[in-house]
């Protein structure tokens, strides 16, 4: 029995069991016996199923309070953003925060594996306690870590909250840094080279027949100077960051002229809709929450797109940009030529932060350098039968490989995720022909198992 037959037959038996399958019947057979049958069936069908539900009217009327009172809801927490930014913590509390959150991470023998535990000695807290990034910011050690300190199970745990954090609290973030990208043994003093996004006429299509690749898509981070990051913004500040990013989309030309749509001014069905479409993002992730990633939300926040939806940027979603090109197919000349020439648009009005040593800045350490991340979405079912050779083959060829709901989901249908391993200690160019090697190397695999079938 096939893998779609199997769940076919699971999912009835589900029905079965919930009732569902004996409710419709019922229903149907109701609608057989009615001697007047009714124009409208399906309204008939839910009434007889549901006597006490709510007739359209009585919807539409619930469905206008719900809405109004989420934007209630959205003003409240926006309005109680405004006070907490008001109140400012005293050295001392900070200090008593850093402590009694230290206290707990040390303690907790079932969560061990994030590098802010491995990292975060007591000689490396009690130099950093009491110490900030210059003003007007005044980040603390406890605006870095505290998603951290409150989520034990987190990889990472550490959050920049402005530029100045990579340097003041150095003794912490660089050993993290060289960790999470493989640099320990590195004695280079510049862990990432310079920009250089090579020829792109170089990288090719790496799926002409389209028969494996179903989508590529290249997401590349950007935070602007001058700005701290999310948890340090202010309400005017995400506001202003917005409008850099519409004053700059407004001279796009060619496949990149689209238009820009305030999170505040789509619709929560368009925004469910647009999400599910993978083109737009949302809140929920817990430990972003924790770090102060969601203040003012909607405020600052909203998408640019093209009409092809093959150009899109994200603001204030993580980093202050979120810069992506796809395709659905495996043009990757074509997905990476149409992400250069937005980011060389884009650097003709606004100045990026980069960083001397670690290139290009982002909010998350583990994000930096390159800040790219290249997806292929691409179906061999042979392959993926086989878990242990593709593991293998992935660390191999420096990819990563995971179901295309996100991180941590499953394989289903021979459908999996492949990106690129590395994002710091390698050029744009590199990144981009090692994932395009990778994938033509799977794919080659892929065809020999079909041969021998």
């Amino acid at each position: 029995m096939s893998s779609i037959e199997s769940k076919r037959v699971q999912y009835r038996k589900y029905l079965e069991r919930a009732g569902v399958i004996d409710a419709l019947s019922k229903a149907l057979i109701k609608l057989y016996e009615e001697q007047n049958k009714p124009d409208d069936a399906i309204r008939f069908v839910r009434k007889f199923m549901c006597e006490s539900c709510p007739d359209d009217t009585q919807f539409d009327a619930m469905k206008a309070d719900l809405e109004e009172a989420n934007k209630t809801i959205s003003k409240l927490e926006q309005d109680l953003e405004r006070l907490k930014d008001q109140i400012k913590k005293s050295p001392e509390e900070i200090a008593e925060l850093l402590e009694e959150g230290f206290k707990k991470l040390v303690e907790d023998e079932e969560h061990v594996g994030s590098l802010l535990r491995k990292y975060l000695t007591r000689e490396i807290l009690d130099e950093y306690l009491k110490l900030t990034t210059p003003p007007p910011v005044e980040a603390s050690l406890l605006d870095c870590i505290q998603s951290g300190l409150t989520f034990h199970n987190s990889s990472c745990g550490m959050y920049a909250a402005d530029l100045e954090s990579y340097e003041m609290f150095n003794k912490l973030f660089d050993p993290v840094i060289r960790d999470y990208h493989g640099q320990l043994e590195t004695d280079k003093e510049q862990l990432q080279p310079d920009a250089d996004f090579g020829n792109p006429d170089e990288v090719e299509n790496m799926d002409p027949e389209k028969k494996y690749i179903l989508s590529t898509r290249i997401r590349v981070a950007r935070n602007i100077e001058g700005f701290p990051f999310f948890m340090k913004l202010r309400e005017k500040q995400f506001l202003e960051i917005e409008e850099k990013v519409k004053a700059a989309t407004d001279s796009f030309d060619g496949e990149l002229a689209g238009a820009y749509h305030s999170l505040k001014d789509i619709s929560p069905e368009t925004q469910e809709e647009m999400v599910k479409r993978h083109i737009l993002f949302r809140r929920g992730d817990e430990y972003l929450q924790a770090a102060g990633c969601y203040r003012f939300w909607p405020v600052g926040r909203g998408i640019f797109y093209n009409p092809a939806e093959t150009f899109l940027i994200w603001v204030n979603e993580e980093d202050h940009l979120r810069i992506i090109s796809m395709a659905k197919c495996g043009d990757l000349g074509d997905v990476y030529n149409r992400l250069i020439k937005g980011l060389t648009d884009l650097e003709k009005t606004i100045n990026f932060m980069r960083h001397p040593l670690y290139g290009n800045v982002t909010v998350c350490p583990t994000n930096l350098g390159t800040t790219m991340r290249v997806s292929v979405h691409i179906r061999l079912p042979l392959l993926s039968r086989d878990q242990d050779r593709l593991n293998s083959m992935a660390a191999e060829l420096n990819l990563q490989i995971r179901g295309t709901g996100g991180e941590h989901t499953a394989i289903e249908d021979g459908i999996m995720d492949v990106s690129n391993r590395k994002r710091l200690g390698v050029t744009e160019f590199e990144l981009i022909r090692t994932l395009q090697e990778g994938i033509l190397t799977l794919i080659k695999a892929e065809q020999e198992l079909e041969a021998k079938e």
